[in-house]
């Protein structure tokens, strides 16, 4: 009986989120003053008045621990006037953040903040809880909690995906994975240049007897930890009992630009 490793891949083609959408208002979208504890925007034409309310999520795009990108967030607790906002919460820490003058920003409701929508998304047919949300505009992974409707998912995380990021979705799921075939592999090794993954097999013909896994982040500098997990799975699933067919790898953790690493390509030669 053959025996494979699940690989994870995208379970929808990458897409551009058409929501949720940010609440409509004229001003700039970049603050244009400090003060703590408030959002001051005095750009394009203010009307904060009659388009923000309390409660609504302000959000920035943030640089976190070790540098890895994060979309922090405050709530709105009172509006002062047509562009200035009082805010509270981790995106407004003293002067800076939200706080601070020539940030970026966006307003979402709170009953949609933690929503991702796509026109045509297919997503009952595709997705469920658990699956992760890939953002390749912010370069932020989060987890769906709940498959809403065939066009909105719920997510973990208040500012996941906002109108206009683009994103993919992975999953561990057995059903989801590409199947790699290893209880006749003659190899398996990776490639300390670019991370690259080969199998290699009992030669059958003058083109199938390798397979290469590109990966879809390129790692900086930590080459063999997705072949390393390969190899770790392929000999779990070699092990274990004949009934257990498939084990499907764990998602595994990247140094490149995503934080998270998938395979874009399979190629035989």
């Amino acid at each position: 009986m053959a025996k494979y490793v699940g690989v994870p891949t995208p379970i929808l083609a990458s897409s551009t989120a058409t929501g949720p959408a940010k609440v409509v208002y004229t001003n700039s979208g970049t603050t244009t003053a400090a003060a703590v504890g408030k959002l001051t925007d005095t750009g394009g034409t203010p009307n904060f008045t009659a388009n923000v309310v309390v409660g609504d999520y302000v959000l920035v795009n943030e640089t976190g621990i070790a540098g890895y990108p994060i979309r922090s967030w405050s709530k709105v607790t009172a509006v002062d006037s047509d562009s200035v906002l009082s805010i509270s919460g981790p995106g407004a820490s003293g002067s800076a953040g939200l706080s601070a003058s020539g940030t970026d920003y966006a307003i979402v409701t709170a009953a949609n903040v933690r929503k991702a929508d796509l026109s045509g998304g297919g997503f009952l047919a595709n997705v469920k809880a658990g699956d992760m949300l890939v953002n390749t505009t912010t370069n932020l992974n989060t987890v769906v909690t709940k498959v809403v409707s065939d066009t909105q998912l719920e997510m973990s995380a208040p500012g996941a995906v906002i109108v206009g990021d683009d994103f993919f979705l992975l999953s561990t799921r057995d059903e989801c994975s590409y199947k790699v075939r290893v209880d006749n592999a003659t190899m398996i090794r990776g490639n300390a240049a670019n991370g690259e993954t080969t199998i290699h097999y009992k030669k059958l013909s003058s083109t199938n007897q390798k397979l290469a896994l590109t990966l879809g982040d390129t790692p900086s500098a930590a080459f063999d930890v997705f072949s390393t997990q390969f190899k770790e799975t392929a000999e779990s699933v070699l092990q274990s009992k004949w009934r257990d067919v498939t084990v499907t790898m764990p998602y595994v953790t990247s140094d490149g630009t995503q934080g998270v690493q998938w395979i874009s390509a399979f190629t035989w030669s």
